[in-house]
């Protein structure tokens, strides 16, 4: 019964994030002149809200698990071996999240740096864009993590084996990033694979800011891009 119950409140609250577009768009109140600015501000709020409500289902369908996971973790606890990441298992998730982590942003970098260079940007926006980026960032990375790795780990903990519950969260996060941002095939993959890493940071350090941590990074860059594209040169 718990594995239905997960798939239906994640499947469920990925629907509903999609929901939450067209709905802020309906919002006529405008919080900021710049249009990303003023739909972040709409979005993310209403987002933090539907987390609220996963979160506590989520909660309920196992307690215990919810307390394991729903917390800080050890970020100097060990990662596992990973042979095709040259990750040897000596390394620890704080180190992980320093260099893999380092290096999976600037792969988001490189990729959302042509998508601005195809918009023509105007990089005099950069700081005002990177400044807006970091609110909306915290919060979407914390949402995300929330629904897609506390929502999918903690009630399925036990249940399945670690490998199929970190593969189910890359999944079921890289999917829906087909029609996101990075989007297309490449998107999907790339998000599928931060996923699987990610719901295994959650299970090893057993808690969440390593993978809140590496996901903010990303959404940083991807989300100041995005402030940057309502910028373009004329």
């Amino acid at each position: 019964m718990t594995p239905l119950l997960t798939a239906l409140i994640i499947g469920l609250a990925a629907a509903g994030i999609f929901a939450l577009r067209p709905v802020t768009a309906k919002i006529k109140t405008v919080f900021h002149s710049n249009p990303v600015v003023n739909t972040q501000i709409k979005f993310q709020s209403l987002q933090l809200v539907l987390t609220a409500i996963v979160l506590l289902l989520v909660y309920f369908l196992n307690p215990e698990n919810f307390m394991r996971f729903f917390r800080v973790g050890d970020v100097n606890a060990h990662i596992s071996k990973i042979g095709w990441l040259g990750v040897t298992g000596n390394e620890t998730w704080l180190e992980i999240a320093l260099t893999l982590g380092l290096y999976i942003t600037l792969g988001t970098a490189i990729f959302m740096f042509f998508q601005l260079k195809k918009a023509g940007v105007d990089y005099r926006y950069f700081l005002f864009s990177l400044l807006w980026s970091i609110p909306f960032s915290m919060a979407n990375a914390f949402s995300e993590e929330a629904i897609f790795r506390i929502g999918i780990v903690s009630p399925l903990y036990g249940i399945f084996s670690i490998s199929v519950i970190i593969l189910i969260s890359g999944i079921v996060f890289g999917a829906p990033h087909y029609f996101g941002m990075p989007s297309g095939v490449v998107g999907a993959l790339m998000a599928g694979f931060l996923g699987w890493l990610l719901a295994m940071s959650l299970v090893e350090t057993q808690g969440l800011l390593i993978a809140w941590a590496i996901h903010f990074a990303q959404d940083v860059v991807i989300i100041t891009s995005m402030i940057l594209m309502s910028r373009k040169n004329s």
